[in-house]
């Protein structure tokens, strides 16, 4: 979520919105204040409670100047303020729900009134996949909720020569002529990653494959790595650019999500026009075209995955390669980050 917002208020400030930015953080004992261009940035430490917390906040809120509306960025304790501050400030409140806040919140009962008063209150409401836009408005019978794609800045997004040798080198060293598989991010069972490393264990192919798993790592799911059959190389989670030569590395990536929003991943992957392999849910559903420019399998069916991982080894280099240019091509046209400003200004400005 850090990364996303961040994407966005930049690049809705280079475009001219001023913004001031109030950042509930846990790397802070008291509040911290700091201007930046066009807007300001406030840490509020999370301590003692809920409403110590939120008190604190209105504080700093109402000394900033005059503003024409609130949004609300997604989680709890952003969730439980916004629709107060929005009515004592008297300015139309925005939410913004990425992957978690509905899918955590929908489904926790101490959660749930909060996040519907959020939903409720707010005259405008954005989410990351056309799935959840749906489960939105089913729920609450909002009639202003839009669906606005994570964007990616294709031309930061570019990898130098030294990260293409980076990566021709490793594939030597510890591929062994495999196909490299990559999982990036939270590598967790809720995620799918069990479930992806089960599917797998049960085709040909173990013995063909070699896994590159970047981040977070539950305990259990390293167990099951060891009786997968696969070689495999893990790495801690590193800093977004660093991740880029690990991409490169890829033959394809696999988010197996049961459920998610639009991971950076996916676009990450396809704007280096590296191949995806993932669930039929949420974001994957909306960029991928199954057989077009990526593969899908339907999230947790295990036969629908084994399919799907089978197409993949069946294809040649070649056609591996057209599926990851196709992406490609449909995140430039679809996917930039200019698309997601111009989004974004059309519907809350």
């Amino acid at each position: 979520m850090a990364q996303s917002c961040d994407r966005i208020v930049d690049g809705l400030r280079q475009a001219g919105v001023s913004i001031d930015i109030i950042h509930f953080t846990s790397d802070t004992t008291k509040p911290r204040q700091q201007k930046q261009q066009n807007g300001s940035y406030t840490s509020i430490p999370f301590v003692n409670s809920e409403a110590h917390v939120l008190n604190l906040a209105w504080n700093t809120i109402k000394k900033l100047p005059p503003t024409d509306l609130l949004v609300c960025f997604g989680g709890y304790l952003s969730m439980t303020g916004a629709p107060i501050y929005s009515q004592w400030l008297s300015v139309p409140l925005a939410t913004m729900i990425r992957g978690n806040d509905l899918d955590n919140g929908i489904f926790t009962p101490r959660k749930r009134d909060i996040l519907r008063d959020a939903l409720l209150q707010s005259k405008t409401i954005c989410t990351v996949s056309s799935d959840k836009a749906w489960k939105i408005e089913q729920w609450t019978k909002h009639g202003n909720v839009h669906y606005v794609a994570n964007g990616i800045d294709m031309q930061k997004w570019q990898p130098a020569v030294s990260e293409v040798t980076f990566a021709t080198a490793w594939k030597q060293k510890y591929a062994n002529n495999k196909l490299v598989l990559g999982l990036f991010g939270q590598l967790k069972a809720k995620k799918g990653v069990d479930f992806f490393l089960h599917s797998l264990r049960k085709t040909s192919h173990t013995k063909d494959t070699h896994l590159l798993l970047v981040g977070e790592l539950d305990e259990q799911i390293e167990t099951l790595l060891e009786e997968t059959g696969c070689t495999y190389t893990l790495m801690p989670f590193h800093d977004r650019y660093e991740l880029l030569k690990y991409y490169l590395c890829c033959d394809a990536i696999v988010i197996p999500s049961y459920y998610d929003g639009m991971p950076n991943v996916l676009l990450e992957a396809g704007a280096l026009a590296i191949p995806v392999l993932a669930s039929q849910v949420d974001g994957m559903a909306d960029v991928i075209t199954s057989g077009e420019n990526g593969l899908l399998f339907f999230a947790g069916d295990d036969d629908s995955c084994r399919q799907a991982i089978y197409k993949l080894f069946d294809n040649t280099a070649e056609q591996r390669k057209a599926l990851g240019q196709r992406l490609q091509s449909t995140i430039a046209n679809q996917y930039t980050l200019n698309h997601e400003i111009n989004a974004y200004q059309k519907l809350l400005f």
